[in-house]
């Protein structure tokens, strides 16, 4: 992901406003005089925080934008944060209620923090497997590579809930290290303090930027209606516009060249920028242009000719005769793109982010062994000296030891009777996921708190990695004890996010981490239902690409069946994968700054050879049209163009989830 986006202010920045030292501090004595001066100086004790009216306003944003999300993250594989597009919302509301009743109190800037607090946690659900791990389960199962366990909705709200508990609860211990005495600058948070300081002290570009968003959301929905709909006349509206021209002696469309006439993925493309963008497009170009045409003149693909396709008994025969022999059957052109995405590309993809995600991570290794370090304090966490001078000048407003201690027990305790009673993971093992997931949570916090990005895929496989040594052919515990460690990562690194914004805003940090607490339940409890819903298993991998989940479900299965299934060449695939993505990794560490942004993204590369070269070229559109619009109009694009972008996203994330309802339950919409 891209880092955040530019805020316009009308004032000096936080960062200069703040009266107290921000550089990095080490001696106890000096750590705690700085804590003495931040309650003296910027601690609004005053000020409205943790109210009924806050929470319940996060709790409903949250649970929307939760399902948005999840949408989102099984459609194109990223999950979007949500703690600007919240806090601009909550402005928004409060100040429309206002205008309907003048009489009521005038939100302050630290209940717009603890609603945004909310609503971020609850969005963040998806990321504690909801788009990676559990649908790859149901992926594996799908194909036979397993037996998937019943998980009811209880069982999965259980699993989200603890799971994503356990990294806001290691986060707590290590809040004082990365933001009181490091003062790190965990670049979201910062952005989204500035973000509410500028709507309080000036509301109307605050509500015009709201009014974009919202915009954005109900015309985005709306046109995702209308296409949906296929009633009478708008039967006539295709869901794709053809491009014109043939490759390798088939139509372009049979490589999936199209143009979306959805929304989505164009403003997703705004958000992630254009090196990713661009990324995605080169990805595509080769795997659907040049690869697929290559594979087959080679005869890794092989189309059955129309009348084998027409005869199921004359197809299954064809199926069977190409699979003894490793070779990928297709029905038909119009299918070519789909089973190359599917059953071959997918595994130079995922070898090449796997193989960037964990090259970029070693290079972090001042991260790591900063994050390690902290570790050794980390139960220490409120200072004590001998004497009278023993007491902790934040004690009243910090999390107290005794609940960090509580909230590992239950968690911890939770976490291994689930994976033991659930996924059949030894209860020794599962102390071993634990740690991997109390560790790599730092270290994921310190990557965020440095540079803006939490390399969560890089923590699920450094655990999928260990486990496939641990586990040897147990595809299941090799997701799921993965799962516990990305998800802590996601949400323990997304509480300190939160806890900068508060930091500087003058929060409680004992009312943020309730703040938290309130939005993971309401995320597990929004995500759940809707994801049993959406996610069918004959729509991943299909309608909902899932890449995170083709990911990780490509992974299991590897370390469980070794090498031997897989399709010709495949193996050669991920090996180059593998090089591409470790190459990439070293050049985006070693090149200087002003050629780092030719170095294309392994994360955008990968993903376009498990996605359809549609998708990549909707954000590759979207994400080059916002640049050229920065460059035209630079004040009006800082000032719309994310706003709008992220309306858009929400609007059709969950128009999505509205019509799979009533075209697959209610039946509403034709199929």
């Amino acid at each position: 992901m891209s880092g955040p986006p530019p805020v316009s202010s009308d004032g000096p920045s936080l960062l200069d406003e703040f009266p107290i030292d921000t550089q990095p501090l080490r001696e106890p004595a000096a750590i705690e005089a700085r804590d003495r001066a931040w309650l003296e100086k910027v601690y609004r004790p005053d000020v409205p925080q943790f109210t009924a009216r806050a929470v319940l306003t996060g709790a409903v944003l949250g649970a929307v934008l939760s399902i948005s999300d999840l949408y989102i993250g099984l459609k194109v594989g990223w999950v979007f944060g949500m703690s600007i597009t919240s806090s601009v919302l909550t402005f928004a509301l409060f100040a429309a209620a206002g205008r309907a009743f003048p009489r009521m109190a005038p939100l302050s800037p630290l209940e717009t923090n603890t609603s945004q607090t909310v609503a971020s946690a609850a969005a963040y659900m998806a990321s504690a497997g909801l788009v990676s791990s559990i649908p790859a389960l149901t992926m594996l199962s799908r194909d036979g590579t397993l037996v998937l366990p019943e998980l009811t909705g209880p069982m999965l709200v259980a699993w989200l809930f603890f799971t994503a508990l356990l990294g806001v609860v290691i986060a707590v211990p290590v809040k004082r290290s990365m933001i009181n005495a490091e003062q790190l600058r965990f670049p979201t948070g910062l952005v989204c303090a500035e973000t509410i300081r500028t709507m309080h002290a000036s509301g109307k570009a605050a509500l015009g930027k709201a009014r974009a968003l919202v915009v954005g959301a109900l015309f985005a929905g709306v046109v995702k209606l209308v296409l949906e709909a296929k009633v009478g006349v708008l039967k006539l509206l295709p869901d794709f516009i053809p491009l014109p021209g043939r490759l390798h002696g088939l139509p372009i469309t049979a490589w999936s060249f199209r143009l979306n006439t959805s929304m989505l993925l164009y403003a997703a493309g705004v958000v992630v920028g254009l090196k990713v963008a661009s990324s995605l497009l080169v990805g595509a170009v080769f795997n659907y242009a040049l690869l697929g045409p290559w594979l087959l003149d080679h005869g890794v693909l092989r189309v059955a000719s129309p009348e084998v396709a027409q005869d199921p008994v004359a197809f299954r025969a064809f199926q069977k005769a190409c699979e003894a022999i490793h070779v990928l059957p297709v029905r038909s052109p119009e299918l070519l793109f789909r089973e190359l995405r599917a059953k071959w590309s997918v595994w130079p993809g995922t070898s090449l982010m796997v193989s960037a995600s964990l090259v970029a991570f070693a290079f972090r290794f001042r991260v790591i062994g900063r994050a390690l370090k902290s570790l050794s304090g980390v139960l220490s966490f409120v200072r004590k000296k001998s004497g009278a001078a023993s007491v902790d000048p934040l004690a009243a407003v910090e999390v107290p030891p005794s609940w960090f201690g509580l909230g590992l027990a239950i968690t911890a305790i939770a976490c291994l009777v689930m994976q033991h009673a659930w996924f059949e993971v030894p209860l020794a093992l599962g102390v071993v996921s634990l740690g991997l997931a109390f560790v790599l949570s730092v270290v994921a916090s310190r990557a965020t708190g440095e540079t803006n990005i939490t390399p969560i895929g890089a923590m699920g496989k450094i655990t999928q990695l260990v486990f496939g040594v641990l586990m040897p052919g147990h595809a299941t515990a090799n997701l799921m004890t993965a799962t516990v460690t990305a998800g802590a990562a996601a949400h323990s690194a997304d509480l300190l996010t939160e806890v900068k914004t508060g930091y500087l805003l003058g929060a409680a940090p004992r009312k943020q981490f309730l703040a938290q607490l309130v939005g993971v339940l309401v995320g597990a409890l929004a995500c759940v239902p809707i994801y049993l819903v959406i996610a069918k298993p004959e729509r991943l991998g299909v309608d909902l690409a899932a890449p995170s989940a083709v990911a990780w479900a490509s992974v299991a299965k590897l370390l469980k069946d070794g090498p031997s299934n897989l399709p010709q060449l495949a193996l050669m695939g991920i090996g180059v994968g593998a090089a591409v993505g470790a190459l990439l990794a070293v050049l985006d560490e070693f090149a200087p700054p002003r050629y780092r942004n030719w170095v294309p993204s392994a994360t955008g590369l990968g993903i376009a050879l498990v996605i359809d070269a549609n998708d990549s070229l909707a954000m590759f559109l979207g994400a080059l049209s916002a640049y050229v619009f920065a460059k035209l109009k630079p004040a009006a694009a800082e000032r719309w163009t994310f706003t709008t972008a992220s309306g858009v996203i929400a609007g059709e994330g969950l128009m999505g989830v509205l019509v799979i309802v009533l075209r697959d339950v209610l039946g509403v919409l034709p199929k």
